[in-house]
């Protein structure tokens, strides 16, 4: 009897741990400082590709009760890209001296992005409220947005298995993501991320992993992968975010 008692008491006490649940909100402090490295890897095949490394600075400049309000900045571009047999490489931390012609092109365009402050208001759940760039330049989006690493939290607690979906447009693409809880351990949770897009310029598939430390909300470490088709042509990127505080 005695061994029957110690056997069920494991059992509950391994079925408790296993449902550990988490409520997972931002929970940033007026004041901190982030630093925010984006690692982006496109195939397109016998077309070329390209790598890019940026890495960005955030502060946070308000939260209230309802919404908090951030500044980035981007500190550093470094990009090898290749297309149509030429290659083009760009490295902000480079003098103008040490670039070559396309470098210094490039420059012209990366330059005034590095300028701009993004003013970006979000509630703790991660829904983007607002967003905006100052001064305005255009394209800049189709940077900033592969570091914003925000993630739509549910409204309800999540434990191991739980899973909710986001949907959203960007750049023409209709993108479903669906995020779903691997494991709860030291102070983490472990998202499997799954999901499909489409739109004008093809479809494509989404998956992945990323890691949330839940003291503060902040997705710390993600690998995204995507694949698009689009006119008979497979495009693979993969993009990595790591979030470390200053």
């Amino acid at each position: 009897m005695k061994k029957v008692l110690i056997a069920l008491l494991v059992i509950t006490t391994l079925s408790a741990t296993a449902q550990e649940s988490v409520l997972l909100r931002l929970n940033y402090t007026k004041g901190d400082s982030f630093l925010v490295t984006t690692e982006s890897n496109q195939s397109m095949g016998t077309q070329g590709g390209m790598n890019m490394k940026m890495t960005m600075g955030m502060i946070v400049a308000d939260v209230v009760e309802e919404n908090i309000k951030t500044e980035s900045q981007i500190t550093s571009i470094v990009m090898d890209m290749m297309q149509g047999g030429m290659t083009m490489n760009y490295d902000s931390n480079k003098s103008d001296e040490e670039l070559d012609q396309m470098g210094q092109m490039l420059k012209s365009q990366f330059a005034p992005m590095m300028e701009a402050v993004i003013y970006n208001t979000l509630d703790h759940q991660g829904n983007m409220i607002d967003t905006k760039l100052d001064p305005a330049i255009p394209g800049m989006e189709q940077i900033t947005n592969r570091s914003m690493n925000a993630i739509n939290y549910p409204k309800e607690k999540v434990s191991v298995g739980s899973s909710w979906s986001s949907e959203n447009e960007n750049q023409g693409m209709n993108m479903t993501t669906k995020y779903t809880v691997s494991s709860i351990a030291d102070g983490f949770v472990t998202l499997d991320v799954s999901g499909d897009m489409s739109g004008a310029a093809g479809t494509g598939t989404i998956k992945g992993k990323t890691t949330i430390d839940i003291s503060t909300g902040i997705s710390n470490n993600s690998e995204i992968e995507m694949t698009i088709a689009t006119q008979g042509m497979n495009i693979t990127g993969t993009t990595k975010v790591t979030v470390s505080k200053m």
